[in-house]
């Protein structure tokens, strides 16, 4: 009977995981119409400000040089 209980909580916890992961995908994909007709400019100088809604980056790369011994 434990294994039923067990059974029937992780369906029901993958169900309702589902579940809103759909309806946050439908939300945000209406979030997405909603705001491209405002965000989008038709001058290249006002794109700048245009909000960017991911993709990818070219990776940042920081190097420095590395720290002084230490002479005590």
């Amino acid at each position: 009977m434990r294994g039923l209980t067990l059974l029937i909580a992780t369906i029901l916890t993958f169900g309702y995981g589902f579940a809103a992961q759909a309806a946050m995908t439908v939300d945000r994909a209406a979030t997405f119409r909603r705001l491209a007709a405002a965000v989008d400019t038709a001058s290249p100088a006002e794109d700048a400000n245009r909000v960017w809604y991911g993709g990818m980056l070219a990776p940042v790369t920081v190097e420095a040089p590395p720290p002084d011994k230490c002479t005590i």
